[in-house]
């Protein structure tokens, strides 16, 4: 296993339960919002990102991310807003560097979650829109790679994720859109042996979208 500066500080009990219980929220009001407003609008999403992480580590340098999933229309809250619920799976984290004495050492860090994000989204004017958010995030694996040999990180990775979000997009008469967002995260991404490390996750995302049952 790679103990590398960077490392790792552990979530404590309370903020894993009030994630949790924030995570559980979201979804019962997503639920609840499908219910009443019958068959939504879907999208499915697909996307590069660029990624890094910081904080305290000053080794973390940007990697390229992938991001795919779908967005799911809650309700219309006007002829302009409305709320969104998305599930995508993420490719984030970030490359490395480390001197240990023997020359410079490279690697990469590798973490994918399931995120969640709830999207208050605005039509500005005919197909543009802003919107921004909340996003929790599901840590699913860990990997830490270098000298060509990969390492399970994950005891040393929060298991939760929160992020706030800002984006803009536009939507084609086609059906097809382009989003942008900016994703920074409110949460140390480290846990483990090490606690006086404190490095939080950045995503910028360009997806590509293609509407179902578009309204």
């Amino acid at each position: 296993m790679c103990f590398i500066d960077h490392s790792p500080k552990e979530l404590t009990m309370k903020k894993q339960i009030y994630l949790l219980v924030l995570i559980a929220a979201n979804l019962l009001f997503a639920k609840s919002l499908v219910a009443q407003s019958g068959i939504p609008e879907i999208s499915v999403v697909a996307g590069v990102t660029g990624c890094t992480i910081f904080g305290d580590s000053d080794s973390w340098k940007g990697a390229i991310g992938t991001q795919g999933g779908a967005i799911v229309n809650i309700i219309d809250l006007n002829d302009k807003m409305s709320i969104l619920a998305e599930l995508n799976i993420s490719l984030q984290g970030a490359r490395w560097e480390e001197d240990w004495g023997e020359g410079l050492t490279k690697g990469r860090t590798s973490l994918i979650y399931a995120n969640i994000p709830i999207i208050f989204r605005y039509m500005v004017e005919s197909g543009l829109f802003g919107e921004a958010g909340i996003q929790p995030g599901i840590l699913l694996s860990a990997k830490d790679k270098y000298d060509d040999v990969s390492y399970d990180y994950k005891e040393y990775i929060s298991k939760f994720d929160l992020g706030v979000f800002v984006g803009a997009g536009y939507f084609f008469p086609n059906n097809f859109g382009v989003n942008i967002r900016v994703i920074p995260g409110l949460l140390n991404v480290n846990s483990g042996d090490y606690d006086n490390w404190t490095d939080h996750n950045l995503v910028v995302a360009l997806r590509v979208m293609y509407t179902i049952n578009k309204k």
